[in-house]
Protein backbone atom coordinates (compact mmCIF):
# COMPACT_ATOMS: atom_id res chain seq x y z
CA UNK A 1 0.00 0.00 0.00
CA UNK A 2 1.17 3.63 -0.85
CA UNK A 3 2.12 5.86 1.61
CA UNK A 4 0.41 8.89 1.90
CA UNK A 5 2.24 12.31 1.33
CA UNK A 6 1.36 13.13 5.03
CA UNK A 7 2.66 9.77 6.20
CA UNK A 8 6.16 10.26 4.42
CA UNK A 9 6.49 13.87 4.96
CA UNK A 10 6.07 12.53 8.77
CA UNK A 11 8.46 9.32 8.32
CA UNK A 12 11.21 11.75 6.48
CA UNK A 13 10.97 14.28 9.24
CA UNK A 14 11.18 11.67 12.17
CA UNK A 15 14.45 10.01 10.08
CA UNK A 16 15.50 13.92 10.02
CA UNK A 17 15.45 13.87 13.96
CA UNK A 18 16.80 10.46 14.52
CA UNK A 19 20.16 11.97 12.34
CA UNK A 20 20.40 14.73 14.99
CA UNK A 21 19.61 17.42 12.24
CA UNK A 22 15.61 18.45 13.45
CA UNK A 23 16.39 21.73 11.75
CA UNK A 24 15.95 20.41 8.44
CA UNK A 25 12.47 19.85 8.90
CA UNK A 26 10.42 22.45 6.84
CA UNK A 27 8.67 25.43 9.39
CA UNK A 28 10.53 23.41 12.01
CA UNK A 29 7.89 24.64 15.09
CA UNK A 30 8.92 25.16 18.88
CA UNK A 31 5.03 24.39 19.63
CA UNK A 32 4.42 21.20 17.01
CA UNK A 33 8.00 19.81 16.49
CA UNK A 34 10.11 20.51 20.20
CA UNK A 35 7.61 20.58 22.85
CA UNK A 36 5.83 17.60 21.56
CA UNK A 37 8.79 15.85 21.82
CA UNK A 38 8.99 17.21 25.30
CA UNK A 39 6.14 16.22 26.23
CA UNK A 40 6.57 12.35 27.27
CA UNK A 41 9.64 13.61 28.98
CA UNK A 42 7.57 16.22 30.64
CA UNK A 43 4.65 14.12 31.73
CA UNK A 44 7.23 11.76 33.53
CA UNK A 45 9.16 14.39 35.29
CA UNK A 46 5.34 15.82 36.33
CA UNK A 47 4.71 11.78 37.57
CA UNK A 48 7.83 11.52 39.52
CA UNK A 49 6.90 14.76 41.30
CA UNK A 50 3.85 13.94 42.58
CA UNK A 51 5.58 11.62 45.15
CA UNK A 52 6.81 14.68 46.66
CA UNK A 53 2.90 14.59 48.26
CA UNK A 54 4.57 12.04 50.82
CA UNK A 55 6.05 14.69 53.25
CA UNK A 56 6.01 15.31 56.77
CA UNK A 57 2.16 16.32 57.23
CA UNK A 58 0.57 12.91 56.18
CA UNK A 59 1.25 9.20 57.18
CA UNK A 60 -0.29 6.03 55.52
CA UNK A 61 -3.35 6.03 54.22
CA UNK A 62 -3.90 9.54 54.10
CA UNK A 63 -0.80 10.18 52.11
CA UNK A 64 -2.14 7.23 49.79
CA UNK A 65 -5.00 9.09 49.24
CA UNK A 66 -2.93 12.04 48.29
CA UNK A 67 -0.87 10.52 45.95
CA UNK A 68 -4.05 9.25 44.25
CA UNK A 69 -5.31 12.62 44.17
CA UNK A 70 -2.50 13.72 42.56
CA UNK A 71 -2.68 11.50 40.20
CA UNK A 72 -5.79 12.09 39.41
CA UNK A 73 -5.25 15.94 39.07
CA UNK A 74 -2.55 15.23 36.42
CA UNK A 75 -4.63 13.24 34.20
CA UNK A 76 -7.92 15.47 35.19
CA UNK A 77 -5.65 18.07 33.60
CA UNK A 78 -4.50 16.38 30.46
CA UNK A 79 -7.95 15.00 29.28
CA UNK A 80 -9.20 19.15 29.94
CA UNK A 81 -6.59 20.39 27.78
CA UNK A 82 -7.31 17.93 25.01
CA UNK A 83 -10.76 18.83 24.99
CA UNK A 84 -10.30 22.51 24.92
CA UNK A 85 -7.89 22.14 21.81
CA UNK A 86 -10.33 19.84 20.62
CA UNK A 87 -8.42 16.81 20.04
CA UNK A 88 -9.72 13.40 21.82
CA UNK A 89 -9.65 13.35 25.13
CA UNK A 90 -6.44 10.36 25.34
CA UNK A 91 -4.45 11.71 22.62
CA UNK A 92 -0.73 12.71 22.58
CA UNK A 93 -0.83 16.23 21.83
CA UNK A 94 0.29 17.58 18.14
CA UNK A 95 0.75 20.66 19.43
CA UNK A 96 2.04 22.68 22.68
CA UNK A 97 1.84 25.60 23.85
CA UNK A 98 1.99 27.92 27.01
CA UNK A 99 -0.99 26.19 28.91
CA UNK A 100 1.09 22.50 28.67
CA UNK A 101 3.84 24.46 30.07
CA UNK A 102 2.38 26.63 32.90
CA UNK A 103 1.05 23.39 33.98
CA UNK A 104 4.44 21.84 34.04
CA UNK A 105 5.35 23.97 36.29
CA UNK A 106 2.48 24.57 38.13
CA UNK A 107 1.15 21.28 38.58
CA UNK A 108 4.08 19.84 41.08
CA UNK A 109 3.50 22.66 43.40
CA UNK A 110 -0.11 21.23 44.47
CA UNK A 111 1.87 17.77 45.54
CA UNK A 112 4.63 19.89 47.56
CA UNK A 113 2.05 22.09 48.94
CA UNK A 114 -0.22 19.14 50.32
CA UNK A 115 2.62 16.93 51.71
CA UNK A 116 4.78 19.91 53.12
CA UNK A 117 4.50 20.94 56.63
CA UNK A 118 7.72 23.15 56.79
CA UNK A 119 9.65 25.60 54.76
CA UNK A 120 6.48 25.13 52.34
CA UNK A 121 7.41 28.74 50.97
CA UNK A 122 11.37 28.08 50.36
CA UNK A 123 10.20 24.16 49.23
CA UNK A 124 7.81 25.68 46.26
CA UNK A 125 10.14 28.33 44.86
CA UNK A 126 12.94 25.42 44.86
CA UNK A 127 10.54 23.12 42.78
CA UNK A 128 9.83 26.11 40.57
CA UNK A 129 13.60 26.87 39.69
CA UNK A 130 14.73 23.06 39.51
CA UNK A 131 11.38 22.70 36.51
CA UNK A 132 12.33 25.82 34.86
CA UNK A 133 15.83 24.78 34.45
CA UNK A 134 14.90 21.01 33.60
CA UNK A 135 12.50 22.77 30.87
CA UNK A 136 15.59 25.07 29.23
CA UNK A 137 17.74 21.65 29.47
CA UNK A 138 15.30 19.66 28.13
CA UNK A 139 14.25 22.27 25.33
CA UNK A 140 17.96 22.55 24.27
CA UNK A 141 18.58 19.19 23.83
CA UNK A 142 15.53 18.41 21.80
CA UNK A 143 15.20 21.48 19.61
CA UNK A 144 18.89 20.51 18.35
CA UNK A 145 18.69 16.78 18.45
CA UNK A 146 22.16 16.30 21.03
CA UNK A 147 21.34 12.86 21.84
CA UNK A 148 20.96 11.71 18.51
CA UNK A 149 23.64 13.72 17.19
CA UNK A 150 26.00 12.26 20.05
CA UNK A 151 24.76 8.57 18.89
CA UNK A 152 25.69 9.64 15.37
CA UNK A 153 28.71 10.61 16.62
CA UNK A 154 29.71 7.85 18.46
CA UNK A 155 29.03 5.60 15.86
CA UNK A 156 31.12 6.99 13.28
CA UNK A 157 34.03 7.23 15.79
CA UNK A 158 33.23 3.42 16.55
CA UNK A 159 33.46 2.79 12.73
CA UNK A 160 36.63 5.03 12.24
CA UNK A 161 38.44 3.52 15.44
CA UNK A 162 40.91 2.40 13.25
CA UNK A 163 41.89 5.20 11.63
CA UNK A 164 41.99 7.44 14.21
CA UNK A 165 44.55 5.35 15.92
CA UNK A 166 46.44 4.77 12.81
CA UNK A 167 46.53 9.12 12.47
CA UNK A 168 47.15 9.54 16.02
CA UNK A 169 50.16 7.36 16.00
CA UNK A 170 51.13 9.12 12.88
CA UNK A 171 51.15 12.41 15.04
CA UNK A 172 52.32 11.28 18.10
CA UNK A 173 55.81 11.52 17.52
CA UNK A 174 55.30 14.88 17.11
CA UNK A 175 53.25 14.96 19.67
CA UNK A 176 55.79 13.70 22.23
CA UNK A 177 58.61 15.62 20.85
CA UNK A 178 56.44 18.68 21.96
CA UNK A 179 55.16 17.43 25.18
CA UNK A 180 58.47 15.83 26.39
CA UNK A 181 60.15 19.21 26.99
CA UNK A 182 56.63 20.05 29.21
CA UNK A 183 56.89 17.54 31.12
CA UNK A 184 60.17 17.07 32.02
CA UNK A 185 60.23 20.81 33.08
CA UNK A 186 60.81 21.78 36.57
CA UNK A 187 59.34 25.23 35.91
CA UNK A 188 55.97 23.30 34.91
CA UNK A 189 55.64 21.71 37.94
CA UNK A 190 56.10 24.49 40.51
CA UNK A 191 53.16 26.21 38.37
CA UNK A 192 51.46 22.98 39.32
CA UNK A 193 52.26 22.84 42.71
CA UNK A 194 50.87 26.57 43.14
CA UNK A 195 48.06 25.81 40.74
CA UNK A 196 44.79 25.87 42.24
CA UNK A 197 41.99 23.66 40.98
CA UNK A 198 39.41 26.79 39.93
CA UNK A 199 42.85 28.68 38.37
CA UNK A 200 43.07 25.11 36.76
CA UNK A 201 39.65 24.76 35.52
CA UNK A 202 39.71 28.42 33.96
CA UNK A 203 43.13 27.79 32.24
CA UNK A 204 41.44 24.40 30.58
CA UNK A 205 37.60 25.72 29.62
CA UNK A 206 39.84 28.60 28.19
CA UNK A 207 42.08 26.17 25.77
CA UNK A 208 39.36 23.95 25.08
CA UNK A 209 37.28 27.36 24.07
CA UNK A 210 39.95 28.11 21.69
CA UNK A 211 40.26 24.59 20.43
CA UNK A 212 36.70 24.45 19.88
CA UNK A 213 36.14 27.85 18.41
CA UNK A 214 38.55 26.65 15.77
CA UNK A 215 36.92 23.19 14.86
CA UNK A 216 33.64 24.97 14.58
CA UNK A 217 35.27 27.85 12.66
CA UNK A 218 36.42 24.68 10.31
CA UNK A 219 33.49 22.84 9.67
CA UNK A 220 30.73 25.79 9.51
CA UNK A 221 33.04 27.04 6.12
CA UNK A 222 32.06 23.07 4.42
CA UNK A 223 28.20 23.00 5.36
CA UNK A 224 26.71 25.55 2.49
CA UNK A 225 28.81 23.84 -0.15
CA UNK A 226 27.46 20.21 1.57
CA UNK A 227 23.59 21.52 0.53
CA UNK A 228 23.93 22.03 -2.90
CA UNK A 229 22.78 19.34 -5.60
CA UNK A 230 23.67 20.20 -9.66
CA UNK A 231 21.57 17.34 -10.73
CA UNK A 232 18.92 14.35 -9.51
CA UNK A 233 21.29 11.73 -10.55
CA UNK A 234 23.79 13.70 -7.33
CA UNK A 235 20.71 13.13 -5.10
CA UNK A 236 19.11 9.64 -6.32
CA UNK A 237 22.41 7.63 -4.50
CA UNK A 238 22.25 9.12 -0.99
CA UNK A 239 18.59 8.32 -0.83
CA UNK A 240 18.52 4.81 -0.98
CA UNK A 241 17.48 3.04 2.05
CA UNK A 242 15.69 6.64 3.78
CA UNK A 243 12.18 7.70 3.50
CA UNK A 244 12.60 9.44 0.03
CA UNK A 245 14.27 6.08 -1.49
CA UNK A 246 12.18 5.57 -4.78
CA UNK A 247 10.82 9.64 -4.75
CA UNK A 248 13.59 10.87 -6.17
CA UNK A 249 12.35 13.24 -9.47
CA UNK A 250 13.75 11.93 -13.21
CA UNK A 251 16.67 12.92 -14.21
CA UNK A 252 14.98 15.48 -16.96
CA UNK A 253 13.12 16.99 -13.73
CA UNK A 254 14.09 20.51 -13.16
CA UNK A 255 17.56 20.71 -11.46
CA UNK A 256 17.12 20.60 -7.44
CA UNK A 257 16.53 23.71 -5.50
CA UNK A 258 15.60 23.28 -1.73
CA UNK A 259 15.74 27.00 -0.10
CA UNK A 260 19.44 27.29 1.18
CA UNK A 261 20.09 26.21 4.55
CA UNK A 262 18.71 29.02 6.95
CA UNK A 263 20.92 30.15 9.95
CA UNK A 264 19.71 27.20 12.45
CA UNK A 265 19.58 24.64 9.82
CA UNK A 266 23.41 25.57 8.71
CA UNK A 267 24.53 25.66 12.83
CA UNK A 268 22.43 22.49 12.79
CA UNK A 269 24.40 21.24 10.54
CA UNK A 270 27.82 22.26 11.90
CA UNK A 271 27.10 21.31 15.42
CA UNK A 272 26.85 17.89 14.21
CA UNK A 273 30.06 17.73 12.44
CA UNK A 274 31.81 19.62 15.40
CA UNK A 275 30.48 16.81 18.24
CA UNK A 276 31.97 14.12 15.84
CA UNK A 277 35.16 15.54 15.09
CA UNK A 278 35.62 16.82 18.56
CA UNK A 279 35.07 13.31 20.00
CA UNK A 280 38.12 12.49 18.17
CA UNK A 281 40.35 15.19 19.65
CA UNK A 282 39.13 14.63 22.87
CA UNK A 283 39.81 10.46 22.45
CA UNK A 284 43.45 12.09 21.66
CA UNK A 285 44.13 14.41 24.72
CA UNK A 286 42.82 11.54 26.66
CA UNK A 287 45.16 8.82 25.64
CA UNK A 288 48.32 11.37 25.83
CA UNK A 289 47.15 12.43 29.48
CA UNK A 290 46.60 8.94 30.29
CA UNK A 291 50.30 7.88 28.97
CA UNK A 292 51.79 10.88 31.10
CA UNK A 293 49.63 9.96 34.22
CA UNK A 294 51.64 6.32 33.28
CA UNK A 295 54.74 7.49 32.65
CA UNK A 296 55.00 10.23 35.45
CA UNK A 297 54.44 7.11 38.24
CA UNK A 298 57.72 5.75 36.80
CA UNK A 299 59.87 8.71 36.15
CA UNK A 300 59.16 11.07 39.02
CA UNK A 301 60.41 10.13 42.13
CA UNK A 302 59.68 11.52 45.80
CA UNK A 303 63.19 13.68 45.64
CA UNK A 304 63.23 14.54 42.57
CA UNK A 305 59.26 16.18 42.99
CA UNK A 306 59.98 17.90 46.13
CA UNK A 307 63.37 19.30 44.68
CA UNK A 308 61.31 20.96 41.20
CA UNK A 309 58.43 22.10 43.36
CA UNK A 310 60.83 23.52 46.00
CA UNK A 311 58.88 21.99 49.00
CA UNK A 312 60.24 20.48 52.03
CA UNK A 313 57.82 17.44 51.95
CA UNK A 314 54.86 16.35 50.10
CA UNK A 315 51.57 15.97 52.25
CA UNK A 316 49.21 13.89 51.96
CA UNK A 317 46.71 16.51 52.64
CA UNK A 318 48.00 19.12 50.14
CA UNK A 319 49.55 16.61 47.46
CA UNK A 320 46.61 13.65 47.00
CA UNK A 321 50.13 11.56 47.95
CA UNK A 322 49.04 8.03 46.90
CA UNK A 323 52.23 5.19 46.98
CA UNK A 324 52.54 1.77 45.49
CA UNK A 325 55.57 -0.01 46.36
CA UNK A 326 57.01 -1.86 42.84
CA UNK A 327 59.61 -3.69 42.43
CA UNK A 328 61.34 -2.47 45.74
CA UNK A 329 60.99 1.34 44.88
CA UNK A 330 57.84 3.62 45.86
CA UNK A 331 55.79 4.85 42.93
CA UNK A 332 53.72 8.15 44.09
CA UNK A 333 50.57 10.01 42.42
CA UNK A 334 50.31 12.94 43.30
CA UNK A 335 48.36 15.83 42.55
CA UNK A 336 50.64 17.79 40.93
CA UNK A 337 50.97 14.31 38.47
CA UNK A 338 46.89 15.26 37.58
CA UNK A 339 47.28 19.17 36.95
CA UNK A 340 50.51 18.48 34.74
CA UNK A 341 49.60 15.43 32.66
CA UNK A 342 46.38 17.04 31.98
CA UNK A 343 47.66 20.23 31.24
CA UNK A 344 49.64 18.47 28.51
CA UNK A 345 46.79 16.40 27.60
CA UNK A 346 44.64 19.74 26.57
CA UNK A 347 47.24 21.31 25.20
CA UNK A 348 48.00 18.33 22.58
CA UNK A 349 44.35 18.19 21.89
CA UNK A 350 44.83 21.56 20.66
CA UNK A 351 47.66 20.41 18.57
CA UNK A 352 46.21 17.60 16.75
CA UNK A 353 42.80 19.58 16.36
CA UNK A 354 45.27 21.99 14.38
CA UNK A 355 47.17 19.47 12.46
CA UNK A 356 44.22 17.30 11.19
CA UNK A 357 41.37 19.97 10.45
CA UNK A 358 44.63 22.11 8.36
CA UNK A 359 46.09 18.87 7.11
CA UNK A 360 44.81 17.29 3.39
CA UNK A 361 45.18 13.70 4.42
CA UNK A 362 42.88 14.14 7.23
CA UNK A 363 40.18 15.03 5.45
CA UNK A 364 40.65 13.02 2.56
CA UNK A 365 41.09 10.18 5.32
CA UNK A 366 38.24 10.98 7.69
CA UNK A 367 36.22 14.61 6.83
CA UNK A 368 34.68 12.57 3.39
CA UNK A 369 33.62 9.86 5.63
CA UNK A 370 31.62 12.26 8.60
CA UNK A 371 30.03 14.77 5.29
CA UNK A 372 29.09 11.58 3.28
CA UNK A 373 26.30 10.95 5.91
CA UNK A 374 25.53 14.49 6.62
CA UNK A 375 25.44 15.04 2.47
CA UNK A 376 22.96 12.13 2.52
CA UNK A 377 20.92 14.39 5.17
CA UNK A 378 21.06 17.20 2.95
CA UNK A 379 20.17 15.17 -0.30
CA UNK A 380 17.10 13.38 0.84
CA UNK A 381 16.39 17.11 2.11
CA UNK A 382 16.39 18.52 -1.36
CA UNK A 383 14.15 15.74 -2.63
CA UNK A 384 11.51 16.05 0.37
CA UNK A 385 11.15 20.12 -0.49
CA UNK A 386 10.54 18.89 -3.93
CA UNK A 387 8.44 16.08 -3.66
CA UNK A 388 6.57 16.69 0.18
CA UNK A 389 7.05 20.78 0.40
CA UNK A 390 6.12 22.06 -2.93
CA UNK A 391 4.35 18.98 -4.11
CA UNK A 392 6.06 18.40 -7.23
CA UNK A 393 6.43 14.87 -8.15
Amino acid sequence: MEESPAVQRDRTERWFVRQGLPHLIDEYSVREDVLTRMFPFLSLVVFLELFLVFGDRWSGVGQALAFLGGVALMLGAFVLVNRLRRRPLLMLPDTVGTPEVLLFLILPVIPTAIGAQDALGENILWLLGANIVILVVGFVITAWGILPMLRWSLGQVGAQMYDIANLALKSLPILLLFSAFIFLNAEMWQVANDFEWPYFLVVAAVITGIGSAFVMLSVKRITVDLARFGRWAEVRPFCDGTPMEGCVPDDDAPPPDAPSLGRPAEWNVALLLFVSQAIQIFLVALVITAFYLFFGLFTVRADTLTQWTTTDELTRADDWLRTWSVFGGELIFTRQLIVVSSFIGLMSGLQFAVQVLTDDAYREEFAEDMTAEVREALAVRAAYHRVLVSGDD
